[in-house]
């Protein structure tokens, strides 16, 4: 891909900057043409399955190539360049199966001079492998250019995709017994936490880190993003798995939650949460309000997320979980209801934590409650509730 560049800020001066320097690769192919005709969607086609197949890149139009490498800007004439691309991406969808969805974006970088220059950014597909109708050949991309997948190929990406799933899996729960054992890169107060991850796809296929520059930069959206109210976090701060945005320290050194942006772009939430006695009950019983959580999560801290995201130029689809960590034995949920009408149904003694499924998100776009609630249902199934009880609105 295009070096550094989120698709939405890359200019003519980003795209000069490649002159004589960028060499077309495994994420990186020039086209001095954007042909639009039949036989030339065929090829691009084949080349954003090349690329879905693969890990991913960019197909640039407007620039010539001296032996791969970007030698010139021939600008490209369109005369309604936006809707010319979403004709096309539309077309190349349909021309590969399963579908290329949420992974094929384009951008128009228009030029001082006239004309354009077109970039086609494709992401790894978590639907692959993928074929072109046309011909049913399955293709994949390498250093020199696209080639035909083997059948052994084709075996090893069926593998791949499979295994994505729990390699997310993977990642949530070396980060909860991480939590566990206490050691949270914050030390934390010693109450029930709500841990939060979100793991997108490029972090599981990503082979360089993120510059921790633009993490600490991308990490200023994330002070919006407290897990559980009464924790409000503070300027993103340089630690060795990132950037983490910690809430204040208590007397005692201890913050009440945190925001960690890791340097593969995964990012951790955990918010420490409050229990109350039980009313009438003396301390015999706890209390724990999940709307203490799950209202910051759906109005603030998911959408901070996503800006986050956005601005690290971290593409869908990505696996959302949330777990609940250190439950008290003789909890009791409490609804968020007046008082006079109160419930509080207990959670079985032998859930000390209470941890949801992978929740698979194709597209940002989706509403944060829609997206999100999943994996706030859990808690609620404990205690007899098929869905969430919270008011959201």
């Amino acid at each position: 891909m295009i070096p550094q560049a989120r698709l939405e800020g890359i200019d003519e001066k980003a795209v000069r900057q490649l002159l004589g320097i960028a060499r077309e690769g495994r994420t990186l192919d020039f086209k001095e043409a954007l042909d639009l005709s039949d036989a030339g969607r065929r090829a691009l086609a084949e080349d954003v399955c090349a690329f879905a197949n693969t890990i991913g890149g960019d197909l640039v139009f407007g620039i010539r190539e001296q032996g791969g490498v970007a030698e010139d800007i021939v600008p490209v004439e369109l005369q309604n360049p936006d809707t010319a691309l979403l004709q096309l991406t539309n077309a190349l969808r349909d021309m590969v199966e399963p579908r290329v969805t949420t992974t094929l974006r384009s951008h128009v970088v228009r030029l001082a001079g006239g004309g354009h220059v077109i970039v086609l950014r494709v992401g790894l597909s978590p639907n692959a492998p993928h074929r072109v109708l046309r011909n049913n050949h399955f293709y994949l991309r390498n250093s020199v250019g696209k080639e035909t997948m083997d059948i052994q190929a084709i075996r090893t990406a069926f593998a791949f995709a499979d295994s994505l799933a729990d390699r997310a899996l993977a990642v949530r729960d070396r980060r909860l017994e991480t939590l566990n054992a206490g050691g949270s890169p914050r030390p934390l107060k010693l109450a029930p936490l709500v841990a939060v991850h979100i793991v997108p796809l490029l972090a599981l296929t990503r082979r360089s880190a993120h510059p921790v520059e633009a993490l600490k930069a991308c990490a200023r959206h994330l002070t919006a993003a407290t897990a559980a109210r009464g924790n409000p976090l503070r300027t993103a701060e340089v630690n060795y798995e990132g950037v983490i945005c910690p809430a204040d320290r208590d007397a005692e050194d201890r913050v009440g939650g945190y925001a960690q942006l890791f340097r593969d772009g995964c990012i951790e939430l955990v918010g420490c949460l409050t229990t109350h006695p039980l009313p009438g009950e003396g301390d015999r019983f706890t209390a724990l309000y999940p709307s203490q959580y799950e209202l910051p999560l759906v109005h603030e801290a998911l959408p901070a997320i996503l800006e986050t995201f956005a601005a690290l130029d971290v593409p869908p689809p990505a696996y959302l979980f949330l777990s609940l960590l250190h439950l008290p034995n003789a909890l009791r949920i409490g609804f968020q209801l007046p008082l006079e009408y109160a419930r509080f149904p207990p959670v079985p003694a032998h859930l000390s934590q209470i941890i949801s499924a992978p929740v698979y998100v194709e597209d940002f776009g989706q509403q944060p409650l829609e997206m999100i609630r999943p994996v706030l249902d859990p808690v609620w199934n404990a205690v007899g509730e098929e869905h969430t009880q919270t008011q959201f609105r």
